[in-house]
This record gives C-alpha cells, structure tokens and sequence, in this order.
C-alpha cells in the first residue's frame, strides 16, 4: 500500500507538478485550500505534507503549526519562494522537516519527499507524545540565516532523536561544542549529563584513566578507585572535542565502547555497560589521518554516522549582524551596560573582515568593545579592530634556488613554528595537519 502525502498550494499549476513528482511513488491527495487540507489531515493518515508557505487564507507556518498540534511527527515541507531563506530557517528552528525552493525542482522534490516519510516511519513511534505540539528545536545558541547554517538547523533536528553517533568539522571558533550541545538538549537524552572533553588538553599518559577509569593502585599515583568519563555520561552524552589527537594505541579501546557499548577500568577485570552517545568534532581532516595511518578507518566510520560540517564565518557573511546583535545583548547583560548597537562605519568594516578565529573571534571583540564602549552605540573609537598578522613578504626570497619539494615544506612548517612562538598546537591548526604529523614532518619525536 503507498504512502499518503498531502500536498497544499493555491496554485492549480504547482499542484499539478508536485502530483506529476509525487504520484509515481505515492498516493497524492492536492488542496487549494488549507483549512479544508486540516480537516483531511485530522481525519485520515498521511505519512508527509507538502504546503507553500504564501497563501491568502492561512499561510503555511500557521497550517504547520496545526498540523503539529494534531499530529506530532508528521514531517512538513514548506515550500518557499526566493528571499525568505530567513523565514525558511525560523520554520526549520519551530518544526518544519525541510523546506523546497522555488522554481522547483522534480528531482529534489522526490528526494526531499522520500527523506520525510523514511523519517516518519523510523521515528513517528519515538516522537509520538501525549497529544500535545511537538517541542521546537532549541538551537538558540546557534544563531545564522545563511543557507549553509539552514543545513545545520536541519541535521541538528532530524539527528537529536537518534542515538547516531555524530562527527562535527568546521575550523576552530565555529561553534562546533555549541552544536554538539544543542544536539543533546533536542535528544532523549536532555535530562542526563552532557560531558564535554578536550582530547588535546588531556596528557596523553592520563587519556586512558580519564575516560574509562582506574583501579586503586593500576598505576602510580592511583591512590583510589574512580571513574572514567563514560560511566559518568551514562545514558547522556560524551562530547569528544579535537577528536583527532586520541593516541592510535588507545583508538582500539574506543572503538569497543562504540561497538560493544562496555567499558573497562584499568587495573579491572570486569567491564561495564554503559549507554552513552558519541558527538565527536575535529578542524583536522580525518579522512587524510586515516590515509597517514594515525587515525583507525574503523573508528572514522564509526564516529562519523552523521556529519555536520561547519562553516568558517567567511563563508557565511550575512550572519555576521545576526551573531553581532546576540552578543551585545549577552555582553549588555554580563557587562551591565545598555548598547544599543553599533555605528554604520564600524559595521561595515566588520563585514568586511575574514574573521579567521572564526565566531570566537567575534565574539571576543563584542565582548572586549562594550566593556570599553564609551557611549550607547559603538564606535571605531571603541576599540581597536582585528588585525591579521603580517605576511612576510620577503621569506620567499630567501628560500635556495632548486629547493626540493621536501626541503620546501620544511622551511615554510618552520617559519610557521617561528611566527607562533613554537606552539606546536597553533602550527598544527594552521598548517591543517595533526599534531603528530607536524612531528614526523620535522622528523622529532612528540612530546
């Protein structure tokens, strides 16, 4: 028997496309009119509805939002015309399933179409409630319009009431903690512990005892028995931020709680079961770990079921006001002052910056500019603006002519090093290669 869809526009030729991609596949039942596609909806079962956000006796937002009280895990796709990506991103945040673009598309109108009723089916049981409107998505933290943050609002939605393991990439400042834990707030799992870890923060001779635990006595200075950071998430969530950098000779034991879902102290004979979730996040590329043999391919799979990728704030300019104006209002409240926003010049100017640190960033020169704001309204005055670091222009000059290409590298990962004070970790994050691997290249051994 096939699956019922619903599909409303008060457009007699956007019916007949959408039922022209549709009806192959499934039963396909149009409405012009939204009030009467409620009462239909009330009344029989459909597995995914289709409605056009501009209509004249209630627009689609509305005609969702009452579906939603109706009938809580029944995915809705709004479509919507060029220039309201903004509103498309407020109805993701408040439950739409995902929404189509218009002129539309046949192919995309299917694969959107057969995500929603595959979704209706895996979760409709999981998702049903007692009857009452189905939770929005709480990404308040997560603040964007652009499409790329769209996507974003998407993933978090459909993948929070899952226990999928997730891998988020971006570059460093980009929010990715405050993704992972918008993921765990929309989750099951909301009321258990969220457990954030930095991997390279940890030395790599305690990485071991931290995680899954010790014996008394398992090792020097184990003056008592304790548990790792997996019993302690149990039945939330472990948050594994710079996932990369975990040793290659503990990834196999990773890897069994992963599979297995046990965990063993050091020192214990015994395993434990725990039920925990894995949000991993990483700037460095995993797949050329993989290929440098540091990173187990099996333990890649295994925590990157879903992905998010994360936009560096370069490519996603036309948040930048949008996360501007959230952060005086968080800095007006910690700072007790009463900004009220920021002159055109000055604005200006911040749009035109890459922001390589990303949100952080940002973040940090709101922070540091109403602390110092002199007025209701900042100023270039205020503050100093970001400033990137000078490239030095003549270091290609003084490299040897018929340098080879590995000699090449060595001089630039070194110039690196010199400009960052030898902070192997910042040259790592620079360079976009693994701690380890910046090691090797320079032929040391890692402390």
């Amino acid at each position: 028997m096939k699956d019922k869809i619903a599909v409303i526009d008060d457009h007699a030729d956007s019916l007949e496309l959408l039922r022209e991609a549709l009806s192959p596949a499934y039963e396909v039942e149009t409405f012009s009119d939204p009030v009467e596609a409620l009462e239909k909806i009330r009344k029989l079962t459909f597995s995914a509805v289709v409605t056009d956000v501009m209509m004249p006796t209630m627009n689609g937002t509305e005609l969702m939002n009452r579906i939603l009280e109706l009938k809580p895990t029944l995915p809705v796709i709004l479509i919507t015309a060029f220039g309201t990506l903004e509103a498309a991103a407020n109805t993701i945040k408040s439950g739409a399933f995902d929404y189509l673009s218009k002129p539309l598309n046949l192919n995309e109108i299917r694969l959107v179409v057969s995500n929603a009723v595959s979704h209706y089916h895996i979760n409709a049981d999981a998702q049903t409630g007692a009857g009452g409107k189905r939770d929005e998505i709480n990404v308040s933290n997560v603040v964007g319009k652009s499409e790329k943050m769209l996507r974003v609002f998407k993933i978090i939605g459909r993948a929070a009431p899952t226990n999928s393991s997730i891998l988020i990439q971006g570059e460093s400042g980009t929010g990715k903690e405050i993704v992972a834990r918008s993921v765990h707030i929309n989750s099951p799992r909301a009321d258990r512990p969220f457990i954030p870890i930095n991997v390279a923060a940890i030395p790599e001779q305690l990485l071991e005892a931290e995680l899954f635990g010790h014996e008394k006595g398992a090792f020097t200075g184990a003056l008592f028995a304790r548990d790792g950071f997996f019993t302690e998430a149990d039945g939330g969530t472990l948050f594994l931020d710079e996932v990369g950098e975990i040793p290659l000779l503990l990834q196999p034991k990773l890897l069994r709680v992963l599979q297995e879902h046990e965990v063993r102290r050091i020192g214990s004979t015994a395993s434990k079961i725990v039920d925990v979730r894995i949000i991993a996040a990483t700037n460095r590329n995993l797949e050329e770990l993989v290929h440098d043999k540091l990173f187990r391919e099996d333990l890649f799979y295994r925590l990157s079921v879903i992905k998010i990728e994360l936009p560096p704030l370069r490519e996603r300019k036309e948040d930048v006001p949008l996360l501007i104006e959230f952060f005086i209002n968080k800095y007006n409240r910690r700072h007790n002052k009463q900004v009220t926003g920021m002159s055109e010049d000055l604005s200006s100017k911040l749009l035109n910056l890459d922001w390589p640190g990303n949100v952080r960033e940002l973040e940090n020169f709101v922070d540091r500019a109403i602390a110092l704001a002199a007025g209701p309204v900042l100023t270039l005055s205020d503050t100093d603006l970001p400033t990137t670091r000078k490239v030095d222009d003549e270091w290609a000059n003084r490299i040897p002519p018929n340098i080879s290409l590995e000699e090449l590298e060595s001089e630039y990962i070194k110039r690196v090093l010199k400009e960052h004070d030898n902070n192997y970790v910042e040259a790592a994050e620079i360079l976009k290669i693994n701690k380890s691997t910046l090691y090797r290249k320079l032929g040391r051994p890692q402390k």
